[in-house]
């Protein structure tokens, strides 16, 4: 036990009055007493030299009752040096998980002398001191002190007085607001106009019998008539020795609480005795209709004590909020207030005085902030300017309805990958040693990362409460996708004055990090370094590692050119409908340019070498050892004679993946029938099936597939049906055969435009059934959607063998020749000649070095083409020659068309446009097959460590992202629509200013590393607005979608008509965001780490993100937006001078490249640089608790200070008040069951002057 001697021994001799009992005791102890450190030191020597024999002597000792000198205050009983009162004190005893009893604890303690009365107190553990008084009244006297002495005595009384109050009360508990809102199901809307807001203010306040002034603070019931119970609707801060106290802190009341005129309100001053506990005594109270509130703009009420004697005065000053005007506008809440309306200057007035008459307070519409967020907590204020003004302050904060929902969209997008990765490398079908083993290895770590996705998408899928993460179940495995403790806080301002208002709004959130990966490393910075550092020791890795970067960056763009292209032949098969000649060449040009990019993407040599290897390593299977029956179903003995390739690929079956062969959207004349992966497809036999019988077939899937989706999506995402999936395989009358699944919820990329293809009605007549057929052909293999999730057409089968490159660029050249000629020919250039889209001349290839110990070199030099004769000589050559002939004699893909006997222009145009999509099915499949060659030749070790980072980096984006989506979304719908930030948003992208509080120390060093490596992949994120469609029955429910993959994410963001109607010519705005990441330490283990100066890599962190910020500003400036005019030029200690935007950058520069400890002026100016080129503001430390409370609060009185003339001697008052009754005092209560920030003594002292807490408002609470 720890203790303060001197505290101690100022304590004890303190007067009588202060102690419960005092008086004469005997003491028993041992004779020698405690020993001096002489006699321990010499007891030290003599066990080294007699080993274990001092033990007896020790033991020994003697015990004797010495008379002493005792006091007993609370559960400390001190004793002094002898009998006599003023003698020193020697000693104290704790009387805590003790027991005061009469008779010894063992029958062989030793009998006290003659004239003692002895008593025993017994402690937990064994220990017992003897005691012993003079008489027996003296005993019994000290054995009651003593009893009552503990604190779980004290604890006991003070349950059972409560108890006894409330059978007084009735057994009505005291209810404050939230309980009555939440026992109701009332959720507090912010578009709700009070019945009035009402501030107050005391005076001439009773002092106590010292003369000492009260600690004041006012605490307002309502009583409700229908549930017959007082209920505590607000309260004010705690103002330190004042008898004439003017609070800060005001309350709103609200209709919808059940409260009208005829509700009676009452008003209770207490005087707190100590801010910790908030132990208080009532002194007086008062009670009044609020209508009588309502009446009158000033009432001056008595306060009576329970005696009924008068106290005090309470002085209510109370203003009705009116709507603001917002006529026949669809705007949103404004940015500030009219620019047209008359300044009003007034004289100051006293604090008790009520607000100007003539001035009226329009309170904001903020209906659309129950779209994004979610219990909604409102704080209400009224500080006093400089100018003699009121300066009305509502805070607000809420939660975020995209913490959970908006993860859960990622996490699909991260499965849709995982599964696409598992593709590929089945797609290869089986290798031989010593590259079996890998691949095998390679298959089971996607499985694992597969069932990680899911069980973690199902856990935020069956989350329920509260929509945030607390801050105590940050180190929750399950929900370490979602953000922690994510919060949106908003500060409305009205200054009566200035007739100035504005919003200004943060982000608060904790640090994106994977607090359940515990690992002191550098966190995710340092990983993603080691892992740039360790290929270089290796020639071969290094050269794997990029071989896999470049095949993976080649995949991403060819998917996203068809794409592009699909969407292009789209648009050209809308036209050929209507025969709009207008606009058709300028489609076929771009789509020239886009094919030239797709045939340049690859180096010919990475293709080679991969289909070389394929070649060389690739086991022939036969469909005798398929382990697969003729009825596609498994064969009792399968999993005998199945490799471990094939068992696991078997799992892939059962994993709802699709097969290519069951997949006929993006390809129509893909065979039909079903086979099992391992069979080799005919072809020819399905495609010669029955136009009816397909028909058929197609309708009655469609009409199966929805509900059979559903029910295959919910095994897929279970964790149950993922660990089930090895042991079960479904036969086809339970389910379909396939390889790879649909996400339902990953991709809705298909254009508006693919939904306006007509519905035609099925029939059996012959004709129909032709005419529906060739329409659902067009739309099948122009259908972007379908397209990206089609196996068929991203991968080759295990069983299929690969195409030459050249070929495959032959066939692009060839489909795009023929669709543009056929194009210019429809619009009158008949004369027009062939278009090339790359010259005769090859160039020489490039020589590629290869991991394969087997590689001949000689096949490095031959040409694909005649490589591919031995195989597909025809195909090959039939090719080759068209084009040849074609290019040699002029444009013949027109020649015998007459334009005058073509009646539909889409019929002629579709057979090119379906070979040039299976051309470019064809590239990506090798591109596929290219990357799936490296990943196996990878070295495991690499590939573990890699898969390791790679999944943190996942979690710590997916917080990060998600806060990103919640600021954006809450800016486009919760404010006025701004056309300078739209013209902003269209041209740069948004600001994004993450501010941290983390220490360089410990723990914290990872969570910094962490959070700079999310911030940093947020460039990496594509924005799409899309005008949010309006549904038939009104309920508006905006919700962002994210599509792509992990490298190359888009999120589309839908937003109002008011804001959509303002895009320049209502067209598609996309962006990316520029975010900026400084960081700040400001406690205990920031002052240790810059001690030890350990700071170093975070100072260059900060100096990094400047130069980002440097260059936004640059090419910000360039717009010439409208600034922000300067109210306000005064300059203060707390608050930085407001100065012009470029004065800011240069300060910005100074602060960052400074030694200064602790240096918060750069959070400061990065602020306030963020919010004059409109940008978005985030705040973060471990939990977002505790010092982001500190820095919210600090960053909204220096916003008062600056642009609404808050006077300076009012600021850390007003800080104080925000602090003690503000909203960030709430967050701590939802986060960890206590009202208190959790900062300690030390940390209080080495935070920054204006981070400190007020007193009260701290002590010990979970982290």
């Amino acid at each position: 036990m720890r203790f303060n001697k001197q505290e101690l021994m100022t304590l004890a001799t303190q007067p009588s009055s202060k102690f419960e009992k005092e008086g004469v005791l005997y003491l028993r102890e041992r004779q020698e007493g405690f020993f001096r450190r002489s006699e321990r030191k010499q007891n030290k020597k003599e066990k080294r030299e007699k080993g274990l024999r001092n033990l007896s002597c020790v033991g020994g000792a003697s015990k004797v009752s010495l008379e002493r000198w005792c006091r007993l205050r609370g559960n400390l009983l001190f004793y002094f040096k002898n009998r006599d009162q003023w003698s020193e004190p020697v000693g104290v005893i704790v009387l805590e998980q003790c027991q005061a009893r009469l008779e010894p604890p063992t029958p062989t303690s030793i009998t006290s002398a003659e004239g003692q009365f002895p008593f025993h107190l017994v402690f937990e553990g064994g220990l017992c001191q003897a005691l012993a008084a003079t008489s027996e009244s003296e005993r019994s006297s000290w054995l009651q002190a003593i009893r009552q002495a503990s604190y779980e005595c004290i604890r006991s009384q003070l349950i059972a007085l409560r108890q006894c109050v409330e059978r007084k009360r009735g057994h009505k508990p005291d209810t404050d607001l939230q309980m009555w809102r939440i026992q109701r199901g009332h959720v507090l809307d912010m578009s709700e106009l009070p019945l009035c807001e009402v501030s107050l203010a005391c005076d001439n306040l009773l002092c106590d019998a010292h003369g000492r002034q009260p600690n004041p603070t006012l605490v307002v019931h309502v009583y409700m008539p229908t549930a017959r119970v007082w209920v505590q609707y607000g309260r004010t801060e705690i103002i330190e020795r004042s008898s004439n106290p003017g609070f800060l802190s005001t309350v709103s009341f609200r209709a919808s609480d059940g409260i009208n005129g005829d509700s009676r309100v009452r008003f209770t001053v207490y005087d707190v005795r100590e801010r910790v506990s908030h132990t208080a005594i009532p002194l007086g109270s008062a009670c009044v209709l609020l209508s009588a509130i309502q009446d009158t703009s000033r009432l001056r009420i008595q306060l009576l004590s329970r005696s009924q004697t008068t106290i005090g005065f309470l002085t209510v000053s109370a203003w009705a909020l009116e709507a603001e005007d917002r006529g026949s506008s669809t705007e949103h809440t404004p940015c500030r207030a009219p620019s047209n309306s008359i300044q009003i200057m007034s004289h100051r007035r006293s604090q008790s005085l009520p607000p100007r008459l003539g001035v009226k307070m329009r309170l904001p519409h903020q209906a659309e902030l129950r779209l994004l967020c979610a219990s909604p907590y409102l704080q209400t204020y009224r500080f006093h300017s400089g100018l003699g003004g009121d300066i009305c302050v509502h805070e607000l904060m809420a939660e975020s309805k995209l913490c959970f929902s908006f993860p859960y969209q990622l996490l699909g997008v991260l499965i849709h990958q995982e599964k696409e990765l598992l593709q590929e490398v089945a797609g290869m079908g089986e290798l031989g040693e010593p590259w079996h083993s890998r691949q095998v290895e390679l298959l089971d770590r996607h499985l694992h990362l597969l069932r990680l996705y899911s069980q973690a998408r199902e856990n935020l899928q069956a989350h329920r409460g509260s929509l945030f993460k607390a801050s105590s179940r940050k180190s929750d495995r399950s929900l370490e996708f979602a953000p922690v403790n994510l919060h949106f806080q908003r500060m409305w301002v009205h200054n009566d004055t200035l007739n100035k208002a504005g919003f200004y709004d943060t982000i608060t959130v904790g640090a994106f990090t994977a607090h359940s990966h515990k690992s002191k490393n550098g966190g995710l910075i340092k990983l993603v370094q080691q892992l740039k550092d360790s290929p270089t020791r290796s020639t071969a890795n290094y050269q794997i590692t990029t071989k896999i970067a470049m095949a993976s960056d080649a995949i991403q763009a060819i998917k996203q050119l068809r794409r592009e292209v699909v969407d292009a032949m789209r648009t050209l098969m809308k036209l050929a409908k209507e025969k709009q000649t207008a606009g058709m060449l300028p489609i076929c040009e771009d789509m020239i340019s886009k094919t030239k990019i797709l045939l340049s993407l690859w180096d010919p040599g990475l293709v080679e070498e991969a289909l070389s290897f394929v070649e060389e390593h690739k086991l022939i299977v036969s469909t005798d050892d398929s382990g697969v029956g003729d009825d596609c179903s498994l064969e009792p003995n399968s999993s005998l004679i199945l490799s471990p390739f094939k068992r696991i690929t078997q799992q892939l079956t059962s994993l709802d993946l699709k097969s290519p062969d069951l997949d006929d959207f993006a390809t129509p004349c893909t065979p039909r029938n079903v086979e099992d992966m391992w069979n080799i497809s005919n072809c020819t036999n399905s495609s010669e099936q029955d136009l009816t019988s397909l028909q058929e077939n197609k309708t009655s899937s469609l009409e199966d597939e929805s509900e059979q989706n559903k029910i295959q999506f919910s095994i897929l995402n279970t964790s149950d049906g993922v660990k089930s999936l090895c042991s079960r395989v479904p036969t086809p009358d339970e389910t379909q055969f396939v390889i790879f699944p649909e996400v339902d919820d990953h991709v809705e990329e298909a254009a508006p435009a693919s939904m306006d293809t007509s519905k035609e009605n099925r029939s059996i007549n012959g004709e129909e059934i032709n005419v529906v057929h060739e329409t659902d052909m067009g739309r099948m293999f122009l259908d972007t959607q379908v397209m990206c999730n089609s196996p068929s057409a991203n991968y080759y089968k295990p069983t299929d063998e690969p195409e030459p490159w050249d070929l495959t660029q032959l066939n692009i050249e060839a489909s795009v020749m023929c669709l543009v000629s056929k194009v210019k020919f429809l619009c009158g250039r008949c004369g027009s000649p062939a278009v090339r889209l790359r010259s005769t001349q090859r160039s020489s290839k490039k020589s590629v070095i290869t991991s394969q110990p087997s590689s001949k070199p000689e096949a490095k030099k031959s040409s694909l083409i005649e490589e591919a004769s031995n195989n597909q000589d025809k195909d090959v050559y039939k090719v080759v020659d068209s084009v040849t002939k074609i290019v040699r004699n002029g444009n013949k893909f027109t020649d015998g068309l007459d334009i005058n006997k073509i009646v539909d222009w889409a019929a002629e145009l579709r057979p090119s446009m379906r070979k040039l999509r299976q051309a470019m099915d064809g590239l990506l499949k090798t591109a596929r097959l290219t990357h799936s060659v490296f990943r196996v030749q990878e070295d495991p070790r690499a590939a573990q460590r890699f898969c390791n980072v790679r999944y943190r980096r996942d979690v710590c984006f997916s917080q990060a992202l998600t806060s990103l989506v919640t600021a954006l979304m809450v800016r486009l719908w919760c404010y006025k629509p701004d056309p300078i930030f739209l013209m902003g948003l269209s041209t740069l992208g948004p600001l994004a200013c993450f501010e941290g509080l983390l220490s360089y120390h410990g723990d914290e060093i990872d969570m910094w590393g962490d959070m700079s490596v999310a911030v940093e992949d947020l460039r990496t994120v594509l924005f799409t607005l899309s005008r949010c469609p309006i549904p038939a029955n009104g309920d508006l429910q905006p919700s962002p979608k994210v599509t792509g993959c992990r490298n190359a994410l888009t999120v589309f963001l839908p937003v109002p008509d008011a804001v959509y109607s303002l895009l320049p010519s209502r067209q598609t705005i996309s962006f990316n965001v520029t975010p900026v990441f400084f960081n700040i330490g400001i406690n205990e283990m920031a002052t240790l780490a810059e001690s030890l100066g350990a700071t170093r890599p975070q100072e260059r962190s900060n100096v990094d993100n400047f130069e980002r910020l440097n260059e936004y500003y640059l090419r910000y400036r360039k717009l010439n937006l409208p600034v922000t005019p300067i109210t306000n030029n005064r300059v203060s200690v707390c608050s930085p001078q407001h100065k012009p935007l470029g004065e800011l950058i240069e300060n910005l520069r100074a602060s960052v490249n400074s030694s200064k400890n602790k240096n918060v002026e750069v959070l400061h100016l990065a602020a306030q640089i963020c919010r004059q080129m409109k940008g978005l503001r985030f705040t973060s430390c471990k939990s977002a608790k505790d010092r982001t409370g500190m820095s919210v609060t600090l960053e909204q009185c220096q916003i008062l200070m600056s642009e609404y003339h808050l006077a300076e001697h009012e600021f850390q008052r007003a800080l104080d008040c925000m602090r003690s009754e503000g909203c960030r005092r709430e967050n701590t209560i939802k986060n960890t069951g206590l009202r208190k920030y959790a900062f300690n003594s030390l940390q209080l002292l080495t935070l920054p002057r204006f981070y400190r807490p007020p007193s009260g408002t701290y002590g010990s609470a979970q982290t």
